[in-house]
């Protein structure tokens, strides 16, 4: 063996393979941890409770909207227009004994059914505005509903749609 091996020899039979330590854990160590955890799935838990619940409260919006995006089609042919307008003010109705008794909603008409629809959604658009054409509607001929211009059906649809979205239930 020559000097270099020599004094290189036992260094050498000294070296040890490297020791990594273990992997950290995943889980929590501490109490506080599992707390935070409880608390954090208890939380997400209620927020999707009452989430499932709201998108089941408005189910009736929803279908109510889809019904309206039918409405407004018809209203755009001539030959169902007529038909698809006296649709509108049952469609109204029908949504608001989704959400209110019966005993208040059904026997409403005229002035005292578009205060009730003015009443629910904060505004006077309906005794005032567009909607003072809904108690009409209903019974219309078809010469009368082709009188009625475009541009005062597509700000009715408007109206309507809007009632449906953000009515809240304050009569």
């Amino acid at each position: 063996m020559n000097p270099v091996e020599q004094l290189a020899s036992p260094a050498l039979e000294n070296l040890h393979d490297i020791v990594l330590p273990e992997p950290v854990a995943w889980t929590p160590q501490t109490a506080g941890w599992w707390l935070l955890l409880t608390i954090a799935v208890l939380i997400s838990g209620w927020a999707v409770w009452v989430g499932l619940r709201r998108r089941h409260r408005n189910a009736y919006r929803r279908a109510a909207l889809s019904q309206l995006d039918g409405i407004e089609a018809a209203l755009r042919e001539p030959s169902t227009r007529a038909e698809a307008l006296a649709q509108l003010p049952v469609l109204l109705k029908r949504t608001a004994l989704s959400f209110c008794r019966r005993e208040k909603v059904a026997s409403l008409s005229g002035e005292r059914w578009l205060a009730f629809l003015d009443a629910s959604y904060g505004s006077d658009a309906f005794t005032t505005g567009p909607g003072r054409m809904l108690p009409r509607l209903a019974y219309a001929s078809p010469a009368s509903v082709a009188a009625i211009e475009q541009a005062d059906l597509d700000d009715l649809v408007r109206l309507v749609r809007t009632w449906i979205r953000r009515h809240r239930v304050r009569v």
